[in-house]
């Protein structure tokens, strides 16, 4: 672990300790989306005010305020998320309860999430929960949508809004609408659609970015019975296509055998969710069903690539007290069926195209508090089969357990560490290179996640002003991922086998977070230091993870004293990554400064307009999770970029 103070850090530092923070007065109602994780893990906390406000369209917008999440890409159909540093491959993802699983190509994200939808996104990245589901391996991430109940204004039985909204850097137009009602007291209904479209982006410095035009279509069906007696039921059918003349590796515009292709990626997610909680602390039952479709269609190629998920879970909480001790108990059961294809048109399915997995779990986890301490554990077992079609199937079976512990050691200071693990045995191969002659190794192991962590957080009131709030948090992580299982595709036949070192990821997290009435203010800083297999730097892994220079974030709101206005500020400084693999190219670092401001007048309720600079001094940079080649060139990020936004709720 190398840690020094570059300029940008000390202008970053500088910067800190000049700033106020903001929390914006509320002159109407406000949706709000939190970002959550266990009480005895760090957090972290965005609302769809500020996603307005940035005039967010993609996963880089949606995580651009936290150091910790990096995002690269360019693209949207390139985009991947990576968690302290570990890919989303390798993370458990859900949307409304619905397993994102199945990788469709190493050079395209497979996250394909519309930010208007969201109500609340969870991210977990510490300690895997037993509750947390199968495969969190670098952590978990849930995307929930909003319901009609939570676009309503107060008194209102049925509304609609409309919105629309204008991007410099890439000429994009977009458009949405929704219309929501109430009928009784419980049930909501929501009907949403948006388009968007845009050409080849502008990236800094002035060029056009080739290959980067899209067409993107969101549509939202959600019926929501809240609070009714003690049920609250959900369901929902959504569907996101995004489309565009994209290069065959989206992530890679300079590589040499370089070639375009027109290409449509879809999501098709349906899923139900049931919470029974009657007067009782003894059940607090919630059942989910889901069917989630992910496609990856080359049109000039004339390939289809499918993954298709179907699964549940059915879990309860149970309150009660042991003497001192009170226990939050939830015990359950979760499953999936992963099934996926890989075709040409001309081409009918068979053994050799297609790979299954399924995986039963269950589990336990016991939150527990006694005074001043709080201590979670818990454990899954895992039955997990995959089926190879020709090359064989691997089944087998593993428990994974976790201890967290929490100290509230003053009023104001807090302890906590924690260690979990855990497995991925279902795991199908990447589905674009499935097809032809496949070798697995017969000792084809599950891949197996150990994470520790180790933090302190502090929090005190009245410490710079009268009623103020300021918060300090520092954690230190490890995780190592043994037997990830890697995929010779140069190999005849192919050969899908374990690596025989353990890829880390270990780092520190640090955060300042200061609050005073119409002010909040937030400076992040993330360390992370991947390493692969045999102990040297990662640099770019596709499906395992990538390497990112010293990451900070300075973000600050401000409302503005009796006005309707609220202004942010976010800057980004990445330090220059030297830590590299040898003979590839360390990667520059970067400042972007990007500035917001807000509009929502008293006298017109329910009209806000947003105006946003991306990127405000047009520096030409890119992101250094995206996919470097051995030239030093990757993919650019969009020059300066002008959003205006507006909508009306009425």
């Amino acid at each position: 672990m190398h840690l020094r103070l570059s300029p940008i850090t000390l202008a970053l530092l500088t910067a800190g300790t000049l700033s106020l923070p903001t929390h914006a007065q509320d002159s109407q109602p406000v949706e709000t989306v939190t970002v959550t994780a266990d009480s005895l893990k760090g957090n972290m906390a965005v609302n769809a005010e500020a996603l307005e406000a940035r005039q967010a369209q993609d996963l880089e917008d949606m995580f651009r305020d936290n150091a910790s999440i990096n995002v690269g890409g360019g693209v949207g159909a390139g985009q991947k998320v990576y968690l302290r540093g570990v890919e989303d491959t390798n993370l458990n993802i859900t949307v409304d309860g619905a397993a994102q699983g199945g990788y469709l190509f190493h050079h395209q994200g497979r996250l394909n999430i519309e930010p208007e939808l969201l109500k609340r996104v969870g991210v977990e990245s510490g300690p895997a929960s037993a509750d947390s589901g199968p495969g969190a391996l670098g952590g978990s991430v849930r995307f929930e949508t909003k319901d009609a109940q939570d676009m309503l204004r107060p008194g209102q039985t049925i509304g609609a809004r409309l919105s629309g909204g204008l991007e410099s850097a890439a000429n994009a137009t977009s458009g949405s609408s929704a219309v929501y009602g109430r009928l009784g007291e419980s049930l909501g209904i929501l009907a949403y659609m948006k388009g968007s479209n845009s050409d080849d982006y502008r990236h800094g410095g002035g060029d056009l970015q080739p290959a980067t035009a899209n067409q993107q279509r969101s549509y939202l069906v959600k019926l929501s019975l809240l609070n009714h007696g003690d049920h609250d039921v959900r369901v929902s059918a959504e569907r996101r296509t995004d489309q565009g003349d994209y290069f065959v590796r989206a992530h890679m515009p300079y590589f040499s055998r370089q070639s375009r292709s027109y290409q449509e990626t879809e999501r098709e997610t349906f899923s139900f969710q049931h919470r029974w909680a009657p007067d009782s602390d003894w059940i607090e039952l919630t059942t989910k069903l889901y069917q989630n479709t992910l496609d990856l269609d080359r049109i000039e190629s004339e390939t289809f690539s499918r993954s298709r998920n179907i699964g549940g879970d059915i879990r309860n909480l149970m309150h009660f007290e042991t003497g001192a001790v009170q226990h939050a108990l939830t015990t359950g059961i979760d499953m999936f069926e992963q099934k996926t294809e890989n075709l040409d048109y001309a081409e009918d399915s068979g053994a050799n195209n297609q790979d299954e997995a399924r995986n039963i779990g269950l589990f336990l986890q016991d939150r527990m508090t006694v005074g001043d301490l709080g201590i979670a554990w818990g454990a899954r077992f895992d039955d997990y089969h995959t089926d190879y079609g020709q090359a064989g199937e691997v089944d087998g079976s593993e428990v994974s357990p976790n201890l967290q512990l929490s100290y509230q050691a003053t009023d104001n200071l807090r302890l906590h560490a924690g260690y979990g693990e855990a497995v991925r045995g279902a795991k199908t191969r990447e589905v674009l290179l499935i097809g032809g002659a496949v070798a697995v190794d017969k000792d084809l192991k599950p891949e197996h996640a150990k994470q520790a962590e180790i933090g302190v957080e502090w929090q005190g009131y009245g410490m710079l002003a009268e009623q103020d709030t300021l918060n300090l948090a520092l954690t230190g992580f490890n995780t190592q991922i043994e037997n990830y299982q890697a995929y010779d595709r140069h190999s005849d036949p192919n050969y899908l086998y374990n690596l025989e070192g353990d890829v880390t990821s270990q780092g520190v997290e640090a955060s300042v977070n200061w609050m005073l009435k119409q002010l909040d203010t937030r400076l992040s800083y993330s360390y992370v230091d991947m390493e692969d297999e045999n102990g040297d730097p990662l640099g770019d892994a596709m499906a395992i993870g990538a390497s990112v220079g010293n990451t900070w974030v300075w973000d600050t709101q401000y409302q503005l004293v009796d006005t309707d206005v609220s202004l942010g500020y976010t800057l980004t400084g990445v330090e220059r990554l030297t830590d590299v693999p040898e003979g590839k190219h360390e990667k520059p670092g970067y400042v972007v400064h990007d500035v917001r401001a807000q509009w929502q007048p008293a006298a017109y309720q329910g009209l806000t307009v947003s105006l946003a600079v991306n990127n405000l001094l047009d520096k030409e940079y890119s992101e250094h999770s995206s996919f470097t080649l051995s030239s030093g060139n990757s993919m650019p990020e969009p020059g300066r970029d002008f959003r205006l936004g507006m909508s009306y709720r009425f």
